[in-house]
């Protein structure tokens, strides 16, 4: 065996480490995306997006940059997921992209 492999055996067998080896880690991860909204051109607009995905369980924060027609969210990953954020806005009637 390897240092490597050695090291890295030594690693996981501490329970700090335990749930890496399954591939799962239940500690919530905080993710910003950006969105752009293609359709949303008016104040009213940006209001009904922010209440929206604002009220999602999981979603910390929803800012708006109507100009550039972009939708910034911060939410806890995996209480709430990208998908699920992406199907509130279809079901609001507006088309997105994810930027990043």
């Amino acid at each position: 065996m390897s240092w490597y492999s050695q090291r890295a055996a030594e690693i996981l067998a501490g329970q700090q480490w335990q749930n890496l080896r399954y591939g799962y880690t239940p500690e919530l991860r905080q993710v910003t995306m950006t969105l752009i909204v293609s359709d949303m051109r008016t104040g009213e607009d940006a209001k009904k997006i922010t209440n929206a995905l604002g009220s999602l369980p999981g979603v910390i924060n929803v800012n708006v940059v109507l100009e550039r027609r972009w939708v910034v969210i911060t939410y806890y990953l995996p209480q709430i997921s990208l998908e699920i954020i992406g199907q509130h806005i279809t079901k609001l009637g507006y088309h997105y992209i994810h930027k990043s």
